[in-house]
């Protein structure tokens, strides 16, 4: 015998819909550090800063690295997200797997010929999905 009207309908047993969402939202997996790889939603962050001298120019063709100072890991930053001349990605989603939720002191270093800056920003990722900035300079003077 069928039941009608309610629910996944299978001989001689009811399937609640709530019951069966329940089981798919638990099932799906969330937004964690050791799922670094994946996009959690259709967002992409990153945090960026300007560089400029003392006179106020933007410095151009730095290669901005990254260290965790509790970990000591150490990454390169591919530029490429701004077209604004001085402007910088010292941080995006790519590497949130290596920050902590709660937060983590980063250095971050840019360097060219003529021009290096290295400054403490604290990162986090609140959401388990995307970075963010927390504290840090911006700009940033380069002598």
């Amino acid at each position: 015998m069928y039941c009608e009207g309610w629910g996944i309908q299978i001989p001689g047993v009811r399937i609640s819909p709530l019951l069966v969402l329940t089981v798919v939202v638990v099932a799906s997996p969330a937004c964690s550090d050791e799922m670094s790889g994946l996009m959690c939603t259709e967002s992409f962050a990153y945090a960026q800063v300007m560089v400029r001298t003392g006179s106020g120019t933007p410095v151009q063709g730095l290669s901005i690295s990254d260290t965790v100072l509790r970990t000591s890991a150490g990454f390169s930053v591919p530029q490429g997200l701004s077209s604004v001349p001085g402007m910088y990605v010292i941080l995006d989603d790519n590497f949130r797997g290596q920050i902590r939720t709660s937060g983590d002191v980063v250095r971050v270093t840019g360097h060219a010929s003529g021009a290096v800056f290295s400054a403490d920003y604290t990162f986090d990722v609140p959401d388990g999905c995307h970075v963010r900035m927390v504290s840090g300079p911006n700009p940033v003077v380069v002598p």
